[in-house]
């Protein structure tokens, strides 16, 4: 069945030249908790996600929780963890609160100016 699909995009290829220059575009155009919009082009939408990570990771705070684990907060948002059972390195919580954290903010700005919020 799939060999009958037609793959059809509302987006054009972007040349070697112009890659760099949307991406540009979205650097020098959007902010942290502006909305992203579903008709911009998806290479700039993944250098919004992009700048997103990287924005969440300059403020993400770590801080003992007074155990042997560590709590990571963004904003009002934060991560603890209870290793007591498992064993997961610090690394691994810490990109799995980066990762929490993004879904979480990427959701809140890719739905807003909809109706019900939801998308």
């Amino acid at each position: 069945m799939s060999d009958n699909v037609v793959n059809f995009s509302l987006f054009r290829e972007l040349s070697g030249k112009e890659k760099p220059e949307f991406q540009k575009w979205a650097r020098d155009n959007w902010t942290v908790d502006a909305p992203v919009s579903a008709g911009w082009h998806p290479t700039v939408v993944q250098e919004c996600a992009k700048m997103l990570e990287e924005y969440i990771r300059a403020n993400t705070k770590k801080y003992d929780a007074g155990t042997l684990d560590w709590n990571f907060a963004y904003r009002d948002m934060t991560v603890a963890f209870d290793i007591s059972s498992d064993e997961i390195s610090e690394e691994e919580q810490y990109e799995f609160a980066i990762e929490h954290f993004w879904e979480e903010e990427w959701d809140k700005v890719t739905t807003k100016g909809t109706d019900d919020g939801k998308g």
